[in-house]
């Protein structure tokens, strides 16, 4: 029923934004004849189509046609967003400039908005399939000195599936590899959470390198495929699952706590009551969505790692972002005795663009702190 609500309002929302496209287009590129106006009207009730049935038939068949066509009904839903950025500013732009005596002509305009399409689109997808290696440094009381001056790799949201698939998870493997991690710490959504042939995985992922192991909480993509079907798919490999465990790994507490669609208000005492959880101890928290924030202080974590937010993805949607998840969207957050960072992620959602943070693998090194 959740889904079936959430495609609902999905598909309002996007009716919406096809309507103003239309009026915007219209605006823009002056088009008022009857043809002109039918053939805009056919065009984007085509891509408006594509969404939603692309997204139906990629829930029921995995293939190279199925893929395609998600892929570029996605980077049409990306240069829909830029379309309407690129006509706010033309449009407001405009009598700015004329009230200081700078008259632009219609046909400048058109190639301001086409080429900031154009210019802004490119840019997304480049962003979204071009990741870069981000780096911090955290400091934490009582870490253990067999963790001192370490590095740790922080990859999240991959949403491996239609999208990106073996040919980009070897690209990340050997970027994450390339910065020595002691361990690695994947924050959930390594899948996009749907039914599709995995069978490729195995590979890439068995090159994986880190001393201390590869450790695994899960995020909301995980369930919508099913944690257990996440395990099955994973079997083969050296990865471990803190499906709301801890394990002790030199001195360092790792713990994980599963995404839920219901209020984790428990979160402190779903990390108080994991067996053997000392809050004396230095301790690290695998929890996808950066929320509860308080409540992992009062338990007493030093480093939290999340993602989920993808820094909104696309430009403006980073500052909804923000405000929904309390001012933790992106980055690294330090306070008092604990940090947290929130990981923009290596993939994509949906649009397969990035106009705010680029796709990224984080680098942390850990320090104790005096």
């Amino acid at each position: 029923m959740t889904q079936l609500l959430i495609f609902a309002a999905t598909s309002i929302i996007l009716l919406g934004g096809h309507f103003l496209a239309f009026f915007l287009l219209r605006k823009i590129l002056i088009i008022n004849g009857l043809g002109g106006n039918l053939v805009l009207i056919i065009v984007l009730s085509f891509l408006f189509l594509s969404v939603l049935v692309s997204s139906f038939l990629i829930h029921k068949f995995d293939n190279l046609f199925t893929r395609t066509y998600y892929f570029f009904s996605g980077v049409w839903l990306g240069i829909l967003v830029n379309l309407g950025i690129m006509a706010t500013i033309v449009l407001l732009a405009r009598p700015i400039f004329s009230s200081f005596g700078i008259i632009f002509s219609l046909t400048q305009l058109k190639l301001v908005f086409l080429l900031g399409v154009v210019i802004l689109s490119g840019l997304g997808i480049y962003r979204a399939f071009f990741p870069h290696i981000k780096s911090y440094e955290v400091y934490i009381k009582d870490l253990p000195d067999s963790w001192n001056n370490k590095t740790i790799a922080h990859l999240s949201d991959v949403h491996l599936g239609p999208i990106y698939r073996e040919n980009y998870l070897h690209k990340i493997v050997e970027m994450t590899n390339s910065i020595k991690p002691e361990a690695i710490f994947i924050t959930g959504d390594l899948f996009d959470g749907m039914e599709a042939n995995f069978s490729w995985l195995d590979e890439p992922l068995s090159k994986f390198e880190a001393k201390k192991g590869i450790y695994y909480g899960f995020g909301n993509h995980d369930l919508y495929l099913g944690f257990e079907k996440a395990k099955e798919i994973l079997a083969d490999n050296n990865v471990v699952f803190l499906d709301n465990k801890l394990v002790e790994v030199d001195g360092l507490q790792l713990i994980g706590i599963d995404y839920s669609f219901k209020n984790d208000s428990s979160l402190e005492e779903k990390i108080l009551k994991q067996e053997g959880y000392d809050p004396q101890k230095a301790s690290m928290l695998l929890f996808h969505t950066p929320k509860n924030i308080d409540l992992a202080k009062v338990a007493g974590i030093d480093l939290q790692l999340s993602g989920h937010t993808h820094d909104g993805q696309l430009f403006p949607f980073n500052f909804p972002a923000k405000w929904m998840h309390k001012g933790y969207g992106y980055g690294l957050f330090n306070e008092g005795d604990f940090s947290l960072i929130v990981n923009g992620g290596v993939g994509t959602w949906g649009p397969s663009m990035r106009t705010t943070a680029r796709a990224e693998i984080v680098k942390i090194t850990l320090k104790q702190k005096k």
